[in-house]
C-alpha cells in the first residue's frame, strides 16, 4: 500500500524553548531530535553586500563574531562541540573545535554543513553514512538569536542616524568624507551585484551623480585619463565647428549641463588644433589686387540700407592659401591605411573644383578645393574636399589668376615630377570640374552667351541652328588659343581638355530652367499668365511639397517667382501635373519631354551606363524638343511643335553631344564622381561658420553696427563690419582633425 502522508501536529513543531538573553541557554527541539545551545558570543549581522546567506530555501543570514556550544544526542552518543563563525576577507570561515577541552578543530571555508559532516566523520569514523545539518549545528536558524541581533542594529542604527548631522550643516570635509564613503560603498555592490547579471563580464562604474536635499553631488572613478579627456574635448570642437554653435551658445549648454567641458577649455583646445595644424598644413596670406571699397556714409542719409541688403565690407584685403603638397602629404598616409592608395601602383587621381557663393547683394567668396578620386566612397562629401584658396571676392580671370598663383605652381610640380612621401614617388592624373562660369574663366574662354560658346569644340551659334552636326570634343590643350573664343592662357593648362568635365548637377539645374521658363513664355504667349493660373501654379506646388511664389518688385511689372534648390526642381520635373495650366494635349507632349529628359539625367548618373545608348537616348531626346509645327492633313489646322534651335542652351547641347564621350573617357569614376554638389556643399557651409548666415534659402545676414566718431567732419558715421568669431577677418584658419583615422577638414575665413 502507498504510504500516506501525516499532518504535522503539535509535537513535532520545531520549538525554541528560553529565556534568552537572561540565561545563555537556548534548547532547540523538533519532535526527532534536540539541540541544545550555550551561546558564548551572539555575533552580529554585517551590511550587505558583505553579509552571506545560508544554501538551500531558506536562506538564513549567516552572522559574524558568532560562537556556540552545541550539545546533541542520547547516552553513549552524547557529543558537544563549540562553534564559531567569523568572516575573512569577506567570506564567512566555519570552525567546529571538539575533543577533551576542545583541543582539535576542523574548519571550511565553504557551508556550515561541510564542516559539520567533517566533524561526524571525527567523532564517528566507524558510520559512514552519518550526516548532520551544519545549521542546526551552528545554531544559524534560531530565531530568537536573529530577533537579538536585528533588534540591537537597529536601536545602533537609530542611535547613528540621530548621531548624523544635516548636510546643510556640514563642512566641506565632512561632505567630502560622506561623498567618498558613499561612492566607494556603491561601487563594491555595484560589483557585487553586476556579478550576479554580467557573470564573469566585470562591470565597471565610472561616473554616478546624486542628490542630498537639492545639492548635487558627482562622482568619477578611476584615475583620469589624460588622452581620453583630449580626445573628448577634440570631439567637442569638431561638433561645434560642425554645427557653427557660437562661444556664447556653447557656454550656456554648459552652465546648464555640468558633464560638458567648461567653454575655455574647449577653446583652448581649438586654439591647439589651429596651431598644431597651422605647422603641419602652414597657411599664408595672399594680397587681393583689387577690392571694391565702401565710402563711409551718413547715418541720416543712408540708413535704408539695412532694409535692403547687405553693404559691402572694407578692410578686407587678404586671401587664404593652404598648400597642396601639405594637404597631400598630410592625407596620404591615412589613406593609404584605409587602402585607399595601393603603395604598388603610386597613382593618385586629384580633382580641382572652384566655386564663387554670393554672401550679399556685394559680397562674394570664392574658394578652390581639391579632392582625390580614388576615394570613392567619399567623393560625394564636403569634408573631403580639401579647400586650398579662400578669398572674398568675384569670379574673375585676373583676380583668379593673382591668387592662384602658387597653387598653379604646385599643380605644375606634381604633374611633372610628382610626390614623394615615404620615399614613394606618386604620380597625379589631373582633373577640373566645375559649373559653366567658372570652368570658362579658368579656361580664359568666352562667356556662355558669346558666338562661340563650347570650351570642347568650335560650334557657333549658326551652327547651332542648323543642327546639322555632330559635335565632339575637337580642341586640344595644346593649341588651345588658336580656337575662336579663347583669348586668353588656360590657368591650369596642365590639365589635358578632356579631363575638364561639365558638372552633371547644374546641367540638371540649368535645363531645367529652361524647360521652365519655356512653360512661363508660352503661358505669357497666349496671354492666359494671369492671377488665375499663377495660384494654380502655386497650389500645385504646395501639393507636391515645393515653396513657391509670385510676387513683383516695387514699381516694376515684371512677376518674380522663387528660386528653386536643386532637390525642389526634380519634385517639380517628375510630379508637376502640367494639365492645371495647359490644354491637355499640350500638357501630355511637354510633359513626355520632361519625363524623358529626367530618365536621361538619372542615367547620366550611373557609372556603368552605356555611353552609346546614352548618346542615342539624348539625341533622341533632342529630336522631341526640336518638334516642329506639324499641319493636319486634309485640314487647314497646323499642330504645335514644341521649341526651336534657338531655344537651344549651352547646357542642352553639352548634354547631347559631349556627356556620353565624358562617360566614355572616365568610365573609371563615372560622371557623378564629378559633380559640384560637396563643393558647393562647403562653400554654403564656410559661409555659414562665418557669416553665421548665408542667402541660400533667402536668408539674411546679421551686422553689427560701430558707431565712430570723426572729429573732423562733427558728424556720427557709422561702418559695417563683420563680427568676428574668435579671429580677426583677414585670417584664415584651417583645422583637420583624423577620429580613428578618418579625415575631416574644415577651412574657413574668419
Amino acid at each position: 500500500m502507498p504510504k500516506i502522508k501525516t499532518k504535522k501536529t503539535c509535537e513535532n513543531i520545531p520549538k525554541e524553548i528560553t529565556e534568552y538573553p537572561k540565561t545563555d541557554v537556548i534548547l532547540y527541539t523538533d519532535g526527532r531530535r534536540s539541540y541544545h545551545y550555550r551561546v558564548k558570543k551572539e555575533g552580529l549581522y554585517l551590511q550587505p553586500p558583505i553579509l552571506a546567506y545560508s544554501q538551500g530555501k531558506n536562506k538564513y543570514k549567516i552572522p559574524d563574531s558568532y560562537c556556540v556550544e552545541t550539545t546533541w544526542g542520547r547516552g553513549n552518543n552524547k557529543q558537544t562541540v563549540e562553534c564559531s563563525i567569523n568572516y575573512i576577507r569577506e567570506k564567512p570561515f566555519f570552525k567546529v573545535m571538539y575533543g577533551l577541552n576542545f583541543s582539535e578543530d576542523v574548519c571550511s571555508n565553504t557551508s556550515p554543513t561541510a564542516a559539520a559532516n567533517a566533524v561526524i566523520r571525527k567523532l564517528f569514523p566507524n558510520n559512514e553514512k552519518t550526516l548532520m545539518s551544519g545549521i542546526h549545528l551552528f545554531g544559524i536558524h534560531l530565531e530568537t538569536l536573529k530577533q537579538a541581533r536585528e533588534s540591537k542594529r537597529e536601536s545602533n542604527s537609530n542611535i547613528q542616524l540621530k548621531q548624523i548631522k544635516p548636510i546643510e550643516h556640514c563642512g566641506k570635509s565632512m561632505i567630502y568624507k560622506r561623498q567618498r564613503k558613499f561612492g566607494d560603498q556603491l561601487k563594491e555592490q555595484v560589483q557585487i551585484e553586476g556579478a550576479k547579471i554580467y557573470g564573469k563580464d566585470q562591470v565597471i562604474l565610472k561616473q554616478i551623480s546624486y542628490n542630498v536635499k537639492h545639492m548635487g553631488f558627482q562622482i568619477a572613478y578611476g584615475s583620469k585619463d589624460d588622452r581620453e579627456t583630449e580626445k573628448k574635448v577634440t570631439s567637442i570642437v569638431q561638433v561645434i565647428d560642425q554645427n557653427f554653435l557660437s562661444r556664447e551658445g556653447y557656454r550656456a549648454l554648459a552652465a546648464v549641463e555640468p558633464d560638458l567641458e567648461r567653454e575655455w577649455i574647449v577653446s583652448e583646445q581649438r586654439l591647439k588644433i589651429t596651431k598644431n595644424m597651422n605647422q603641419k598644413i602652414a597657411i599664408s596670406l595672399i594680397n587681393i589686387p583689387i577690392i571694391p571699397t565702401l565710402d563711409e556714409l551718413d547715418f541720416a542719409e543712408s540708413s535704408y540700407i539695412f532694409g535692403e541688403g547687405i553693404i559691402e565690407i572694407k578692410n578686407i584685403t587678404n586671401g587664404g592659401h593652404r598648400s597642396a603638397k601639405d594637404i597631400l602629404t598630410y592625407i596620404i598616409p591615412a589613406l593609404i591605411l584605409k587602402g585607399v592608395l595601393d603603395i604598388s601602383n603610386p597613382i593618385i587621381h586629384l580633382r580641382i573644383s572652384g566655386d564663387g557663393r554670393n554672401v550679399g547683394r556685394k559680397i562674394k567668396q570664392v574658394m578652390i578645393t581639391m579632392a582625390i578620386l580614388n576615394d570613392e566612397q567619399n567623393i560625394h562629401k564636403p569634408d573631403h574636399h580639401y579647400t586650398t584658396i579662400l578669398f572674398p571676392g568675384i569670379e574673375s580671370y585676373e583676380l583668379l589668376e593673382v591668387m592662384m598663383s602658387p597653387f598653379i605652381q604646385e599643380l605644375n610640380d606634381l604633374k611633372n615630377y610628382g610626390l614623394k612621401i615615404n620615399n614613394i614617388i606618386w604620380k597625379f592624373e589631373l582633373y577640373f570640374s566645375s559649373d559653366w562660369k567658372f570652368l570658362s574663366i579658368c579656361l580664359g574662354f568666352n562667356a556662355a552667351n558669346s558666338n562661340y560658346f563650347c570650351p570642347w569644340c568650335q560650334i557657333s551659334k549658326h551652327d547651332q541652328i542648323n543642327n546639322q552636326t555632330n559635335w565632339k570634343i575637337s580642341k586640344k590643350m595644346e593649341k588651345i588659343n588658336e580656337y575662336p573664343g579663347h583669348s586668353k592662357k588656360p590657368l591650369f593648362n596642365m590639365i589635358s581638355l578632356d579631363h575638364w568635365i561639365p558638372d552633371e548637377l547644374h546641367i540638371m539645374l540649368r535645363i531645367f530652367d529652361r524647360l521652365w521658363s519655356l512653360v512661363l513664355s508660352e503661358l505669357k504667349d497666349v496671354d492666359q499668365f494671369d492671377n488665375i493660373c499663377r495660384n494654380e501654379i502655386v497650389q500645385e506646388m504646395n501639393r507636391i511639397g515645393v515653396h513657391f511664389q509670385f510676387w513683383k518688385e516695387n514699381g516694376s511689372n515684371t512677376w518674380n517667382y522663387t528660386s528653386l534648390m536643386g532637390n525642389d526642381k526634380l519634385k517639380v520635373l517628375k510630379d508637376f501635373d502640367l494639365g492645371r495650366i495647359l490644354p491637355p494635349s499640350r500638357a501630355k507632349k511637354i510633359r513626355e519631354l520632361w519625363d524623358r529628359f529626367n530618365l536621361i539625367y538619372s542615367n547620366l548618373k550611373l557609372k556603368d551606363y552605356d555611353p552609346h545608348q546614352f548618346q542615342f537616348e539624348a539625341e533622341d531626346w533632342l529630336e522631341l524638343f526640336l518638334t516642329p509645327d506639324r499641319v493636319i492633313p486634309n485640314s487647314n489646322r497646323i499642330e504645335k511643335g514644341l521649341y526651336s534651335p534657338s531655344a537651344i542652351t549651352p547646357y542642352i547641347h553639352v548634354l547631347v553631344y559631349h556627356i556620353s564621350e565624358f562617360m566614355e573617357i572616365h568610365k573609371q569614376w563615372g560622371v557623378k564622381a564629378f559633380s559640384c554638389a560637396p563643393v558647393e556643399k562647403k562653400n554654403h557651409q564656410q559661409v555659414t561658420y562665418f557669416f553665421r548666415q548665408s542667402f541660400k534659402g533667402g536668408g539674411r545676414i546679421l551686422w553689427t553696427l560701430i558707431w565712430t566718431l570723426k572729429s573732423q567732419v562733427g558728424k556720427k558715421h557709422f561702418a559695417l563690419r563683420y563680427r568676428p568669431y574668435w579671429k580677426a577677418p583677414e585670417v584664415i584658419v584651417g583645422r583637420e582633425y583624423i577620429f580613428v583615422s578618418n579625415i575631416y577638414s574644415i577651412a574657413m575665413l574668419m
